[in-house]
């Protein structure tokens, strides 16, 4: 037996054994991406169709949950077939690795749907998101899914940009934890998850404008301290397989091809060993975009001479790479030195022993009331009480008017990147809507337009049998299968309500709103239920689809305006894929719950922190401004710039000056969230108040729920480093911890934050810890600060690249 074929054998003695009997053409084969489109409808002819198309062999199938849409054990089936074509009748047999859009769950029929992840990050419990993507994985390998492309921990401080929804905010300590955590969940013990692909690397989200693929401008220290720090923490402590590179161009070059930082920050300053692949098109748009290169084959070898490993969805470059070795332009161990990392995974995730699946068990493996019982406690814990003047919780009895959009809707509170939305962008796709935005598809579809072939929104839906079409056409009856049910639907069954829409989304209607204010008029309270929604078609928020206001959209604003004049209590709820500045509204409503997308359990949970049946313990992951013009402001801004300075929320600002038309503050501060009790943090402690720079802080204090009702608070940890010789942020969060306390009960928390967790480059460009004075501050928030103390680092300057921190221990009792 070859030594590559017996598991006796260490990983890396099997990869270097079959990489030695490997011709140029396997090699770029394993390099290569494709979409499973054409292949779906093959029928009987799909192994044909696959010894024809690769002769090779092949590294990837990607966006492959789309097989399954309308049926799990289909795409069991398939998977087989497509495994046994690779394992047995390509020359060396390696199985091909079948990747999806898992960041919200299996995203296709018998999958269990989960919220937008901008709310699991509301929830400050990381421990949820590793259940959550648990789930995720075991659904996913029963179908034969073996990689995921996500989490995506990109630090969002931008809320113009339209993918806020999939990150977990603005701060890095924060991203790192929910980005261990679901990384840890989904490759489990790795012989039987799934490898996540972390994206994207680098500082996608900080784009010029807030437009999506747009330039970004950084430099080198806010590029490793701010936007690496959540990649290199899903390295060191969750051994993340591979991460995705940025579309952008980071001082003129794309990350694909750009070689500071696709190989010199990636590999020498971070040290990762796994794969670096291109994100969907992002080689071709080198071409197409950047007009970087001169034709789509010099793209790829740019990309490859660079340092990125693969090419998805299509290898089309990828897969002429050969020819530059072969020409002297390329030396053979660049190809080696990918391959080496693709092989790898597939040997540390059991491919090579086990590639297929067990048809018989798929739909036990499917979604069940324990697992949508998870999705429904996470969206639970993510809403956030934003405002409360003592409407809330509603006084039983109450004539409710549900006014609004999303008041009778079951979809606009799910999340983009999930099964519901690509059956709408797959719909509209297939029927030539040019406006659809999925990078790598759409680039494929627009290149297939040019040549006048079936481009695979098409050739996906040519597959379909009636019955599939059947299965997904009616989106609302999947919904309800899962459970949904509407707002008004549910509050409809605890008050007496009226519901009028008001108006859509989007659009200038306002026909509907003499409706909505009678039936406001007639009732007691008005849920006013507005925002936006999310995916690729039709939206305003999703991938490609930014806003350069943040306003509500359409009339909603006048709407709620009409409302507010009836002198009726209005409580506001709202939806969508990114944060909205509302200055108005915080001035005239009397309630305000930010729910962003909660998923099917949307209706229920907002309903029980409607009625008081639930307790909101959410908080804000991002900083919410009060115009656009405020943007960028994140809490924790330099000491010099932004709104606050060192020591609170109110301090002096920029030159004790600030705006001449608008108040400096944000609207809502990171951090924030209300509850219907109330708690009090006493009995701060720092343990030593001089400590080396190679040691540990320990600080602690006791939090009472003082209130008459069981609740939730996080204690937030954030630190300040007062002498330095480069300007340092106002405050940084460190640690934090969401504990749940009854009524009069009281916990001790106790933070034991490493030094090694402190580091920033110094103005030698070294990355330290420095002996330095620092403030550290316990609070609920970053403006709400309860305990300030100094404590002195003392001793030698410490290098701690190689050597950081990346978790503050938290021990409560």
């Amino acid at each position: 037996m070859e030594i590559y074929k017996n598991a006796d054998y260490t990983v890396d003695e099997r990869v270097e054994d079959l990489l030695s009997r490997m011709t140029l053409e396997e090699k770029a084969a394993q390099l290569c991406g494709d979409l499973p489109f054409e292949l779906a409808k093959q029928g009987e002819g799909l192994e044909m169709a696959l010894k024809d198309k690769y002769p090779d062999g092949h590294g990837r199938f990607t966006q492959y949950s789309i097989v399954g849409l309308a049926d799990p054990v289909k795409i069991a089936e398939f998977t087989n077939r497509v495994q046994k074509y690779f394992v047995e009748e390509t020359r060396l047999g390696i199985p091909v690795a079948l990747q999806t859009e898992n960041l919200c769950g299996y995203p296709a029929m018998g999958g269990t749907l989960f919220p937008a992840q901008v709310n699991a990050g509301c929830t400050w419990e990381p421990e949820l998101v590793k259940e959550m993507t648990k789930i995720i994985s075991q659904e996913s390998r029963a179908v034969g899914i073996n990689s995921a492309m996500s989490p995506v921990i990109d630090v969002a401080r931008d809320p113009r940009w339209g993918r806020t929804y999939e990150t977990y905010g603005e701060d890095p300590y924060l991203i790192s934890q929910m980005g261990i955590h679901y990384i840890q969940g989904m490759q489990g013990d790795k012989k039987e998850g799934v490898a996540c692909v972390a994206k994207h690397f680098l500082g996608y989200s900080e784009t010029q404008g807030g437009l999506n693929t747009a330039t970004t401008r950084l430099n080198n220290r806010e590029l490793y301290k701010v936007f690496a720090t959540p990649f290199e923490a899903a390295m060191r402590e969750a051994d993340v397989s591979s991460v995705m590179a940025n579309y952008a161009e980071i001082d003129g070059m794309c990350v694909v091809a750009n070689r500071a930082i696709a190989h010199d920050l990636l590999r020498d300053t971070m040290k990762f060993e796994g794969i670096l692949t291109s994100d969907g098109a992002g080689i071709l748009k080198t071409l197409t975009d950047f007009h970087i290169a001169d034709t789509y084959e010099e793209a790829g070898y740019l990309a490859k001479k660079a340092g990125t490993d693969t090419e998805i969805p299509v290898g089309a470059s990828f897969a002429q790479l050969p020819k530059y070795v072969r020409s002297g332009q390329l030396d053979e161990s660049v190809l080696d030195e990918s391959v080496r990392r693709v092989l790898k995974v597939k040997f540390e995730y059991g491919l090579f022993e086990n590639p297929y699946v067990d048809v018989e068990k798929v739909k036990a493996a499917m979604s069940n009331g324990e697992k949508a019982g998870l999705s429904e406690k996470i969206a639970a814990k993510s809403l956030v009480l934003l405002k409360n003047n003592g409407v809330l919780p509603l006084q039983k009895g109450s004539k409710v008017a549900v006014i609004g959009p999303h008041g009778d809707s079951l979809r606009y509170p799910v999340s983009g990147y999930t099964f519901p939305a690509y059956v709408e962008m797959l719909k509209a796709g297939a029927a030539g809507n040019d406006s659809v935005s999925f990078n790598g598809i759409a680039d494929e579809a627009a290149k297939a337009k040019e040549s006048e072939a079936e481009n695979p929104f098409a050739a996906f839906f040519s597959a379909l049998t009636d019955k599939d079409k059947e299965k997904i056409g009616d989106m609302n009856s999947v919904l309800r299968a899962m459970g949904a049910s509407s707002l008004k639907e549910v509050l409809a069954e605890r008050f007496d309500v009226r519901y009028a829409k008001g108006c859509d989304i989007t659009g200038s209607d306002e026909s509907g709103i003499p409706e909505a204010v009678k039936a406001a008029e007639e009732s007691d309270v008005v849920v006013f239920a507005c925002g936006g929604n999310s995916g690729w078609v039709n939206v305003t928020g999703g991938e490609g689809k930014d806003r350069c206001k943040l306003d509500l959209p359409g009339v909603q604003q006048k709407l709620l305006e009409a409302l507010c004049a009836t002198g009726k209590k209005v409580v506001m709820v709202l939806y969508g894929p990114g944060i909205f500045a509302t200055p108005w509204a915080c001035e005239h409503v009397d309630g305000m719950i930010e729910a962003f997308m909660p998923g099917p359990a949307a209706g229920r949970v907002i309903a029980d922190v409607l009625d008081g049946t639930a307790n909101p313990g959410g908080k804000m992951t991002m900083t919410v401004p009060r115009s656009v013009g405020q943007i960028p402001v994140t809490y924790n801004h330099r000491t010099g710039s932004g709104y606050s300075g060192a020591g609170s929320a109110t301090a002096s600002v920029i030159f004790s000056g600030g705006y001449v038309d608008e108040d400096n503050s944000p609207l809502f501060c990171f951090g924030h969230g209300l509850s219907y009790t109330s708690f009090a943090l006493r009995d701060f402690k720092i343990e030593e108040t001089t400590v080396p720079t190679e040691g540990k802080i320990v600080v602690s204090c006791k939090v009472k729920n003082t209130g008459e009702r069981e609740g939730d608070e996080v204690v937030q940890l954030y630190y300040h480093t007062k002498k330095a010789h480069v300007v340092r942020p106002v405050k940084q969060l460190a640690g934090f911890k969401r504990i749940t306390l009854d009524a009069g009960e009281e916990k001790k928390i106790t933070f034991i934050l490493d030094t090694a967790q402190l580091g920033y480059y110094n103005e030698d460009m070294e990355f330290v810890v420095e002996p330095t004075t620092m403030d550290i501050m316990i609070g609920t928030s970053a403006h709400d600060i309860s305990f300030t103390g100094e404590v002195v680092l003392d001793g030698e300057k410490r290098n701690l690249m190689g050597r950081r921190s990346y978790t503050c221990e938290v021990i409560v009792e």
